[in-house]
Parts: C-alpha cells; sequence; structure tokens
C-alpha cells in the first residue's frame, strides 16, 4: 500500500511537464532552478532579526520560533502556524513555587525575560509590580537564574523545560513562519509545504524526535492561505531562491530545542528540521527531486529490552509506578543519541513463578536480548528458568531472597536490591529499638516471605519471638485465627513478611479483633501506594517498615521527576526499577545487543554503575553488597492526610537503627513560656502541648522538606521579662512567636517582634487591650478576649442569684481587664466592692480577705491566676470567710490546687474557660487522647490553644516560602480562616482576634476518698444560647 507521502510525490512527478510551462514562465521569461534546494540558517541575534529579514540581504525568511502577533504582521507577513506553544516559568533555587503566572506580580520578585520577545511584552503588561530584567539572548536570561540574578524567568515552555522545572504555563501561542511582505510567492510555496508535511505524518515524525507527549498544532489557516504551490514569476524571491537553490532562513541559534548550534557549529533542533523538510517539498515539486520522509534513526540499530512488571497479584498496586520507570529509562536512551533504538517489551511476571515463566517465554519470543525484572522473587526465579537457558541476562530491581544468591541455581540472575539476609539485621534492630521483646513473625510462605521471615527470627534470636506463622498468600483471605494465635501467645508486637495487600487485611484484622500491638514490616509492605490496599488506611498508623536506601548518587533527575509524579511517587522500587532498565541498555550498546551474558556483569563491574540508586557493583554471584535500610513510618493525620516518611536509617556500619540525616530547609518556632512567675504551674503544660504540635507538623511537613524546631524562652507573666525573652528569639532567627500566656507578656513581646515584623499568635492572653491592632500590630490570639468571658461570668453570677459580690483581681493587664468587664456587665447594685493587688508583690492576703468579710459581701469573683488564687482560697479558709467563689480562667484547671495542704478548699469553686461546647470533631479527640497520655498536658490549662497556635504559625511559615509576594502576617491571616483546632473552629478577624465560641462554666469538686481534685464543665455559656446545662 502506498502512504500519503508517496502519493503525493507520484502526483508531483506526474504533473512535472505539465507544470514546467506554466511554473517555469512564459514566452519571454523562463526561470532556471538548480539542481536542488537546500534549508540554509543564518544566524542573527533576535532583537534585530525582523529588520535583517526586511533589509533583504541576510535571509529570505525567519524561522526562529516566533510567536505571530498582531504588531509583527505588520511588518511581516507569517505563514500558517508550525508549531502551537505556551509561555511559562521556571524559578531560581530556593524560589517560592507558584501556581499561576500572576503570582509573580509582587514587589521584591525580579524575573528574566529575552528582549522583544512575547514573553517581555507579557511581562511589562500584567506584572507592573515586579522588577523586569530583559537580556539580549536566552542564554543570558538561564543564566540570570542560575547565578541568583533574578528569581524566575519567562519563556517559550519547551525551551524553559531544559533548564528547570516549569513551575506554570500560560498564554498559548503560535510559531509562523515570516517572510518579507513583497514575498508573497514564498509565503505560498510555504503554506503549501507546511501542510503537506503535516498531512503526510512527517511533522509529526519530527515533533516526537524533539519533544514528549501528544502533538497539538493550531490549525490557523484562512481563505488567503495557498492550497497550491503558485507559478513562479520573475524578479520574486522564491524564482531566487529556487535559482539560488538556497533558501536562507534567519534564526536566533541560541534557543534549544527549537535552534542552537552543536559542538561543530551546525544548525540543530525542531525548527532546523522543519526547515529542512519544507525546502524538500519545494524541491520535489518545482525541481523534481526526491522528497524523503524524515528519519532520525534511518541507520540505527534497534535494541528490545524486556521488563517483567506484576501488573497483576499481591503488588499490582505498585506496577503503574514501574511502568513509569521503565519508559522514562527508555526516552533517556533513546535520548542518548542516533546509532540505537531501544524498544521496552512489558510483560505481566503476576507476583507468581508459573505466571512470570510465561512471561518470560513471551519476551523471549520477542526477540529481547535482556530483561528487567521481576519484582517478586517467585517470579524472578520462575522466569530464570527461561531466561538462563535462553542465554538473556536479567537484572531484578526489587527480588530480594535470600536463595536468588546461589548463582548455580539461578545463572545469568542479576538484582541491584541487597539480600534479604541483610534486610533481616535490619528489621531485628527496628523492632529492638522500639522496645519490643516479644515479637510475633507472622509471613508468606513464599520465596520471599519465608526468606525474610527466617532471617528476621534469626536476628532477633529465639527468646524474643513470640511465635512464627505461615500462609500461603495466594490461598488465605481470613486472618482471624493468626490473629488470634497472636493474641493467645501474649506477644508483645508482630513482623509481618507480607505484601501491602495480604498485609493490610492482617492489619485490618488486628483492629477489629482489638490486637492494639506494634507492627512492623518490611519492603513488601512499604511505600504510599501501599495504603491503596486498606479499606481504612487509618490503621497503618504507626507502622514501621525497612526498605533498601539508595546510595549517594551523582545524577538524580528520573528520582526528582518520579517524585513530582502523582503516579510515579507512590510507589516502590521505581528507581531501581529505572537503573535495572538502563544498565541493561548500557550492556546492550557494548556490541549492539550481542553477547549480552558477557557485558551486563562488565556494567557492573569496577568501580560499577552509577545510577540514580547509587553504584551498583555485582558480587560474583549477582548480588550487591547494599547502602543499608531506610527505616520508615506510616503517619495518620486527621484532617490532613497519610504520610510515609523514612526519617530513619539502618546500616551494617551504624550502631542500630539512626535518625537519617536532614537534608530540606528547617524553621525555627518561638514559644514564650511562663515559666516563672504566678503561673509557673502551668508551664510544663504548655511546652507538653506544644511538643504533640511540633511532632505533627513535623510529620506532615518532612515529605514536602520542611521541619521545625520550637526555641523556648522564659516570658515570666512579667511586660519586661516577655521583652526581653521576645528579643533572645529574634536573635535566634525564629520565623514566628508563639505566646505568651500572660497578657502583660505578651503586650511587651510585641513592641520588639512587631519592630522585627515577627509574628505572633498568643495561645492564652485575654486583655480586652491586645484587641487593638495599631498598638500591637502582627498580634494574633486563638481565645477571645476577656470583654466576653466578663460578659459570660457575670451572667453565671446573676443566674446563680449573686447579688452581693466582691471583686478581687490582680491589676496586671489581664487581671484589670477581665474584673473592669465583669462589673461592666453586672447591675452596679449587685457589686458589694472590689479590691486590686500587685501579683507580683503581694504574697499576704489577709487584709483583703478580711475587707470582703468585713464588707459583708456573700460571694466572690476572683481573678487570679492557680498560685495566688490558691493562697487566696486558703485565707478565706483561715478566716472562715465561707462564700461561694467564682474565678476566671486563670485558676480554670486542676493546676489551682497543686501544693495546698487541703485540696478541699477548691470544692464548689466555679470558673469559667474558653471552650466552644457541644462534640468534639476529629482533631479535638485526636488532641484530647494525646494530651491525657502525657500527665503535664492532662493536667493543663490552654493546652489545646497552644496546640493550636504552633500548628497554625507551623503552617503559615510553609504557606509563606511557598508564596512568592505573601508577608509573614498575611500567611498568619490566610491560614487562620476556617482553620480546625484542637480548640474548635477559628477564624481571625482584621484585629487578628478570633470570636468567642462560647465558655465552659467548670465546677471544682472533691473526693476525700483519694484526695482529688477535678474540675468538669457543668454549664456552658455563648452569646446566642446564653447559659445552658451539660449533659451528664
Amino acid at each position: 500500500m502506498l502512504d500519503k507521502k508517496m502519493i503525493a510525490m507520484l502526483m508531483t512527478l506526474s504533473m512535472l511537464a505539465a507544470s514546467l510551462a506554466g511554473c517555469l514562465g512564459g514566452d519571454d521569461w523562463e526561470a532556471d532552478p538548480a539542481d536542488d534546494l537546500s534549508a540554509d540558517i543564518v544566524t542573527s541575534a533576535w532583537d534585530p532579526i525582523i529588520p535583517n529579514l526586511n533589509d533583504g540581504e541576510m535571509c529570505d525568511a525567519i524561522i526562529s520560533a516566533m510567536t505571530k502577533t498582531d504588531e509583527r504582521d505588520q511588518v511581516v507577513d507569517f505563514t500558517r502556524g508550525y508549531y502551537t506553544s505556551s509561555q511559562g516559568v521556571i524559578g531560581a533555587a530556593g524560589s517560592a513555587s507558584i501556581s499561576d503566572v500572576s503570582d509573580l506580580n509582587a514587589a521584591g520578585t525580579t524575573i528574566a525575560v529575552q528582549s522583544g520577545t512575547t514573553s517581555d511584552l507579557y511581562a511589562n503588561e500584567n506584572l507592573a509590580m515586579a522588577t523586569i530584567v530583559a537580556y539580549d539572548d536566552f542564554p543570558s536570561v538561564t543564566a540570570a537564574v542560575s547565578n541568583g540574578e533574578a528569581d524566575y524567568a519567562m519563556g517559550d515552555s519547551p525551551v524553559l523545560a531544559l533548564s528547570g522545572d516549569l513551575m506554570t504555563t500560560f498564554s498559548d501561542e503560535t510559531f509562523g513562519i515570516a517572510v518579507r511582505e513583497d514575498s508573497g510567492e514564498l509565503l505560498g510555496a510555504l503554506n503549501v509545504a507546511i501542510t503537506a508535511i503535516v498531512d503526510s505524518g512527517e511533522y509529526d515524525a519530527i515533533f516526537g524526535e524533539w519533544f514528549d507527549g501528544a502533538v497539538v498544532l493550531t490549525d490557523d489557516r484562512d481563505a488567503d492561505t495557498a492550497t497550491s504551490y503558485p507559478e513562479l514569476s520573475e524578479d520574486s524571491t522564491l524564482t531566487a531562491v529556487l535559482e539560488a537553490g538556497s533558501l536562507k532562513f534567519c534564526s536566533d541559534t541560541a534557543y534549544p530545542p527549537f535552534e542552537n548550534l552543536d559542538e561543530n557549529g551546525n544548525a540543530v533542533g525542531f525548527d532546523v528540521d522543519i526547515a529542512n523538510a519544507l525546502v524538500d517539498e519545494m524541491a520535489a515539486h518545482y525541481m523534481g527531486t526526491d522528497n524523503p520522509m524524515f528519519d532520525v534513526n534511518a541507520d540505527a540499530v534497534t535494541i528490545k529490552l524486556g521488563f517483567l512488571n506484576d501488573a497483576t497479584g499481591p503488588i499490582s498496586q505498585f506496577a503503574a509506578p514501574f511502568t513509569y520507570a521503565w519508559g522514562a529509562a527508555m526516552a533517556d536512551l533513546n535520548a542518548m543519541g542516533d546509532d540505537y533504538v531501544f524498544e521496552v517489551i512489558e510483560a505481566d511476571s503476576g507476583c507468581n513463578g508459573e505466571t512470570a515463566t510465561a512471561a518470560a517465554q513471551s519476551l523471549a519470543d520477542a526477540g529481547v536480548v535482556g530483561v528487567a525484572g521481576a519484582a517478586c522473587s517467585g517470579a524472578s526465579m520462575g522466569a530464570n528458568a527461561v531466561l538462563s537457558a535462553a542465554g538473556i541476562p536479567m537484572i531484578s530491581y526489587a527480588s530480594t531472597s535470600p536463595a536468588l544468591s546461589d548463582a548455580t541455581a539461578y545463572p545469568h540472575f542479576y538484582r541491584i536490591v541487597p539480600s534479604d539476609a541483610l534486610q533481616g539485621e535490619a528489621v531485628a534492630d527496628m523492632i529492638m529499638a522500639s522496645g519490643a521483646e516479644n515479637t510475633a513473625v507472622v509471613h508468606m510462605t513464599n520465596d520471599y516471605g519465608a526468606g525474610l521471615a527466617d532471617s528476621v527470627a534469626t536476628n532477633l534470636g529465639s527468646d524474643h519471638v513470640c511465635t512464627q506463622l505461615g500462609y500461603d498468600q495466594e490461598t488465605t483471605t481470613d486472618f482471624q485465627s493468626a490473629v488470634q494465635a497472636v493474641i493467645e501467645a501474649g506477644c508483645d508486637s508482630v513482623f509481618l513478611g507480607s505484601y501491602s495487600a495480604d498485609g493490610a487485611d492482617i492489619v485490618e484484622t488486628m483492629a477489629v479483633m482489638g490486637a492494639a500491638i506494634p507492627i512492623f514490616s518490611a519492603d513488601g509492605m512499604a511505600g504510599e501506594a501501599s495504603l491503596n490496599d486498606y479499606t481504612n488506611p487509618a490503621v497503618a498508623n504507626g507502622i514501621q517498615v525497612t526498605k533498601p536506601a539508595a546510595a549517594a548518587a551523582s545524577a538524580t533527575t528520573f528520582t526528582d521527576a518520579c517524585a513530582a509524579d502523582d503516579v510515579c511517587s507512590g510507589g516502590i522500587y521505581q528507581s531501581e526499577a529505572y537503573d535495572a532498565v538502563m544498565m541493561l541498555g548500557h550492556a546492550a550498546m557494548m556490541e549492539d545487543g550481542a553477547d549480552m551474558g558477557m557485558h551486563v556483569p562488565m556494567v557492573g563491574s569496577g568501580d560499577g554503575y552509577d545510577g540514580e540508586t547509587g553504584t551498583h557493583v555485582f558480587l560474583d554471584n549477582g548480588d550487591v553488597g547494599g547502602s543499608g535500610y531506610d527505616v520508615c513510618t506510616f503517619h495518620h493525620v486527621p484532617t490532613y492526610g497519610d504520610y510515609f516518611n523514612c526519617d530513619k536509617m539502618w546500616s551494617v556500619t551504624s550502631d542500630g537503627v539512626v535518625d537519617a540525616p536532614w537534608m530540606g530547609t528547617t524553621v525555627k518556632i518561638g514559644f514564650l513560656n511562663d515559666a516563672t512567675g504566678p503561673i509557673a504551674v502551668y508551664a510544663d503544660g504548655f511546652v507538653a502541648a506544644s511538643q504533640i504540635a511540633l511532632g505533627l507538623v513535623n510529620t506532615v511537613g518532612y515529605s514536602s522538606g520542611v521541619q521545625f524546631d520550637i526555641v523556648y524562652a522564659d516570658s515570666g507573666c512579667n511586660g519586661e521579662i516577655g521583652t526581653s525573652a521576645a528579643q533572645s528569639l529574634v536573635d535566634s532567627g525564629v520565623w514566628g512567636v508563639v505566646g505568651a500566656a500572660c497578657s502583660g507578656a505578651s503586650m511587651g513581646a510585641n513592641a520588639v517582634l512587631a519592630a522585627a515584623g515577627v509574628p505572633q499568635i498568643s495561645y492564652a492572653s485575654t486583655s480586652p487591650a491586645l484587641s487593638d491592632a495599631t498598638a500591637y500590630p502582627g498580634f494574633f490570639r486563638v481565645v477571645p478576649s476577656d470583654a466576653e468571658q466578663g460578659q459570660a461570668m457575670a451572667a453565671v453570677a446573676t443566674a446563680d442569684g449573686m447579688d452581693n459580690i466582691a471583686v478581687v483581681h490582680m491589676t496586671n493587664d489581664y487581671g484589670a481587664g477581665l474584673a473592669d468587664a465583669f462589673v461592666g456587665n453586672m447591675d452596679a447594685s449587685h457589686i458589694c466592692t472590689q479590691l486590686g493587688y500587685d501579683v507580683e508583690t503581694t504574697t499576704d492576703f489577709a487584709s483583703a480577705v478580711e475587707a470582703v468579710s468585713n464588707a459583708g459581701c456573700t460571694s466572690v469573683f476572683l481573678v487570679s491566676y492557680a498560685a495566688d488564687g490558691a493562697m487566696i482560697l486558703e485565707e478565706m479558709a483561715t478566716q472562715g470567710v465561707n462564700i461561694p467563689v467564682y474565678g476566671g480562667d486563670g485558676i480554670a484547671e486542676e493546676g489551682l490546687a497543686v501544693g495546698m495542704a487541703d485540696t478541699s478548699i477548691v470544692d464548689g469553686v466555679i470558673a469559667s474557660k474558653p471552650s466552644a461546647g457541644g462534640s468534639m470533631s476529629e482533631v479535638q479527640m485526636v488532641f484530647a487522647s494525646l494530651c491525657g497520655a502525657h500527665p503535664d498536658c492532662a493536667g493543663g490549662i490552654y493546652t489545646a490553644e497552644a496546640f493550636d497556635a504552633i500548628t497554625m504559625m507551623a503552617l503559615s511559615a510553609f504557606t509563606y516560602l511557598t508564596t512568592p509576594g505573601l508577608d509573614a502576617g498575611m500567611a498568619v491571616m490566610a491560614v487562620g480562616q476556617g482553620w480546625d483546632g484542637a480548640s474548635g473552629t477559628l477564624s481571625f478577624m482584621a484585629n487578628g482576634d478570633v470570636p468567642s465560641s462560647g465558655f465552659c462554666i467548670g465546677e471544682f469538686s472533691h473526693d476525700s476518698a483519694d484526695d482529688s481534685v477535678s474540675y468538669d464543665c457543668v454549664r456552658q455559656w455563648d452569646i446566642i444560647n446564653g447559659i445552658t446545662t451539660n449533659s451528664a
């Protein structure tokens, strides 16, 4: 069958005789074309390229990735489009990521562009706030990003992609070939030639040589676009070109992949290949020459490689990442030169010996010279029987069974992952590092599971193996009996030698049966993709696994690309799969695919093969020594998602399991804690809550390359001390500060922090004065102002019939503010007396209590902290002043009774603290559980708020780092909208306050049986519903 190209050529030849008279002139004039036509690329700088064309000396046309614009169309004529492009953005190292080009429109952002390009025009028209720097040539643009002169570069996406990862694309554009406005015949001939190469498929072949992905070409032809070659006329540009045998194209030859000069000074690139194809079309028509189809690999040797992928079976969830890996390897092998064309043929090995045997035979029949795979050890064993008999070597990227170390049993078998004989040591150390001492070993009975389990059991030692149970992974679907056996044996932990599918079934069965013991596994259950096998991924929380660690590699291009891809990043052993294919390719290039049995071990000999996962050196039996193991943990973080963090490591030279070196960014957060002064009793609770928050944000941030440290400073519940503490935090380089608890300390700190541009979120400062954003810029708080707490307690006192109440309060910012708010909301006739005291100097409250008694007050509202509040209560007991006591959040926790000789004194005291009330959210329940497990946190006050302040500040810092042009305060304000926190749902108002969700009205009770004190929220108050009673 004749293809389109051949038909077009035959039609051209058949019409040649008829066309000569018309095309080559009339009676008085006849064109004299040369024998052939060449495309000659003439280098021109970009800015003068159109004037150079129009001068008529340098060139006849421009092919230089030139976008067709209305402005340019005023001075030149354009052909139909020959490429559809878009603008893109890349960033310098450390530049914040962006999601849209408009994110660049920010003061302080420097953008590099090439002068006179559409990027230059776009930036000046749309990004006025940024600094735009125009360079004469494109290499200078990319150099500006590399050397730090510019934060970002803009240009055509395909060109930028060669210099960095595209952050965003925008503004679709069409490239055209430009000719002088008096060159109508040449314009027509070029248009017909472009259409011809598009219709024949030649355009697609050229596109595929230079770009990945599907061909996208905007068809912008109109009624004026020529559909047949024009007749020649005397003195036309087209006639001159044909008679000279040369069509000269001006081009800015520093713009790969469209046009650039190779090491020999020859022009190469997509535009160059298009130009050559166009002149071939024109020469075939006007000169009767041959018209060859573009074929970059006409003389290349085709080499077929096989890839065994377990696309079905228990690890099928990893198949797509493996396919991505071999696809990338094939593309990179084919990009290494024109001498070879590599084809990779995939076959499903099914994680099964029999399936793999058939798959291997299909690959052998297809003519492959080497095979990468399989992943499962049993599949590799089955495949090896066929492949070794055919003399076809295989390199496994994930088979770890110790049995495969037998080179006699498995000839021509190589692998770039270490034997599980070594992984068993790593697993045993991981288990022992956790403190487990009596571990159940539950495993598949296949080659991988049995080999790994035996190694783990041996390294644990019989004294530390509770029981060892095997199961057939292909037939077992019910694991209740296995789990029951583990429970009955009294095991304190379990190791699963499983794949992720059956491992997930076991883990979920354990959850249902209440087997709440630590779970460990290895590479068979590693990777984020394994979570797809769980009905409820949350049950995987806390599982620790090992997986082979990559040695330091000189190139991580694939690894980085994989990490950025949604499909590839969810797998395991992807980089090993890539390396296996690349090693086979390098071996094949030694002798055009011949003698692979000799060349494969040569690739891994001597200094080895430097791959994405390190340097691979084959031992005599085809094994590699290995670089150790990553120790990874699955984390489920409510509302945030699931994470797989490899933050620990093991190697034969390390002393067991150690922390992995951190290579990312560390952000410091300051924490103002009133560790001394009147509320020091609560300091440990604040620290405990902040550490719980730190663990959460570091879990979430690890995979994004960000970790947080907390720097603590004592603010002493005092303005002066708070000022000094804030300065120490600024000097230590904190990004933001959480705290203080006391309002006066927060005020003192704010003077320093605001001046330094450091945002501040308080977790307990409630003074109404702090609502003044002008006086306290950059100040936020996750607790409501005491203006509302005073209203709440006034309503409670009134509802309880307290109509002759004394107000005893500290004279600091917190005490005076809450006292005034309470008094302002009470009927003035119900205030018996109001007494203030200096919390920092007063230690004897006899006169104050005596004054309350002498005034005949029948109740008291106490605005104090725990230490001074306890002293007042004790003095009241001493003087026999037995009247109801109310208080604010400063005493609203069991810490009030700490240090009292007689804790029964607090019985019946009623105090308020911020609380949303109602049913608890998932975040609140998780925090309550974590806090309850820590005595300091459980007995503290404002611990949920301290947790919220840390998590909000951390996410604000992350938002700031990834959002160009956003200042720190804006980041905090943006994050703090609809925040689902441990203390409720929070949203910052313009002044940094949060609206109140209500208050817990709690009552202290004393149990004489064990002398314990509890504080329980028996009532609730909010501004809409007033006072309500909580159900028991």
